[in-house]
């Protein structure tokens, strides 16, 4: 007969194999279709940069500051949105450089507080090199003020990757409808007849 010293490593691989499963179960999955999985960023969030419209674009003011405010996924609804995932580090962005490239080059109607598209960029500061996730953030900031129109969001405990399970140190693509429904996702870098068929499909989902 077996003794109770004898049952606890087995108890103890019991427990932790538990614990792996609901550790792994609690993120979310990103499924054609459906809305992305819920989650709210409290620390910094949405930047907020003030703004003037010049010749119809919204254009950064100058001197002026960049603020946040909390921002949660369900408010990805009401236009067609590309969310770009991005670890902090350096040559990431590079990844899908090609993609954001071409949403530039489609003139996609986006340069005002209301227009029908948007890229939301999610900048993973909790995924920067130790000591860097400062200077990632200025140059986050830097951004926003070149491009106000856009909107960026800057997590800084890395609760969207784990929310929908990404993979760390990569850059991540997805598109959404005006219902909040995924229309393409994608891990790693998208190819030359992806970033086409993609744009096309944004087009037809705005109608132009």
């Amino acid at each position: 007969m077996r003794t109770a010293k004898q049952y606890k490593p087995v108890a103890i691989i019991l427990i932790l194999l538990t614990l792996f499963i609901i550790n792994t179960t609690n993120a979310g999955e990103i499924k054609l279709n459906h809305e992305l999985p819920p989650v709210s960023i409290e620390e910094k969030g949405l930047l907020l940069p003030e703004y003037e419209i010049i010749n119809k674009k919204m254009v950064f003011k100058k001197d002026s500051e960049i603020t946040y405010r909390k921002w949660k996924s369900s408010e990805l609804t009401g236009r067609v949105f590309t969310v770009y995932h991005l670890a902090a580090r350096d040559g990431i962005d590079e990844i899908n450089k090609p993609y954001i490239d071409a949403l530039i080059d489609a003139y996609l109607p986006e340069k005002m507080p209301d227009s029908p598209y948007k890229t939301i960029t999610v900048l993973n500061t909790d995924d920067a090199l130790w000591g860097t996730a400062g200077i990632a953030s200025r140059r986050f900031e830097k951004s926003q003020k070149e491009f106000p129109y856009a909107c960026y969001v800057n997590d800084e405990e890395g609760l969207i990757q784990k929310a929908w399970g990404l993979k760390s140190k990569e850059s991540a693509v997805a598109v959404l409808n005006k219902e909040g429904k995924v229309i393409f996702f994608k891990e790693g870098k998208i190819t030359d007849e992806e970033i086409k068929g993609v744009v096309r499909m944004i087009k037809k989902e705005l109608g132009i």
